[in-house]
């Protein structure tokens, strides 16, 4: 099983400021796109017919920011053409409230990073043999960012679960599945950051076992 991780928001801790106004955002939300290799098909037959719908640049990345919240409406009541075919779809997203977030978990963004990307992966991780984490090159810009593979082996395997875990780092514009993260990963932030719940809505309605979110310090 693959899973393709991005998120939006960011690692800052300026919160006495507004957001895109020389603060940082209230929230950040990690995303994840879990997929059978066999089944990718599908999501990227799903891309090519958004881009065709708003005449977009083929194979040019679209950022799930720059869809209007009528966009990202529409994308997301379309996501029965995948759920109709592929077994293995699911979109499972952590959003953590930065204000409430301790003290010691905001002294080293490349740990918070890790943990809460942990919580978002040990509950699906535990449910495979073998699991492919897929996460764009530049990933929250910290400097030891490419920890995370040593981090999620030691979480995993100190349990004594023999599951094969492998991590790789890409970059999002060869990548469509690290696209479709990314625009969920922004569809779920933006209602938790900016009261924009288009897409989140019928994201909700989704049947639990495809589409899980877990709120951290709400």
């Amino acid at each position: 099983m693959k899973v393709f991780i991005d998120e939006s928001g960011d690692l800052g801790w300026t919160l006495d400021k507004p957001n895109r106004n020389g603060g940082s955002s209230k929230f950040i939300t990690i995303t994840g796109i879990v997929i059978s290799e066999e089944e990718e098909k599908y999501i990227s037959r799903f891309i090519a017919d958004i881009y065709k719908k708003y005449n977009l640049t083929p194979n040019i990345e679209k950022k799930g920011a720059n869809f209007i919240p009528e966009h990202a409406a529409y994308i997301t009541s379309q996501l029965n053409k995948i759920l109709s075919k592929s077994h293995s779809f699911k979109i499972i997203s952590i959003t953590v409230n930065k204000s409430k977030v301790f003290e010691s978990l905001r002294k080293d963004k490349n740990i918070f990073y890790n943990y809460v990307l942990g919580l978002l992966l040990k509950p699906e991780i535990v449910q495979h043999n073998n699991i492919d984490i897929i996460l764009d090159k530049r990933t929250i810009k910290v400097s030891h960012g490419e920890s995370f593979p040593d981090y999620i082996k030691t979480e995993i395997w100190g349990q004594g679960l023999d599951i094969e875990i492998s991590c790789s780092f890409i970059e999002s514009t060869h990548n469509k599945m690290i696209w479709f993260a990314d625009w969920y990963a922004n569809f779920i932030w933006r209602n938790h950051e900016d009261n924009e719940n288009s897409s989140y809505n019928l994201l909700t309605q989704l049947p639990k076992d495809k589409f899980f979110e877990k709120k951290l310090f709400f």
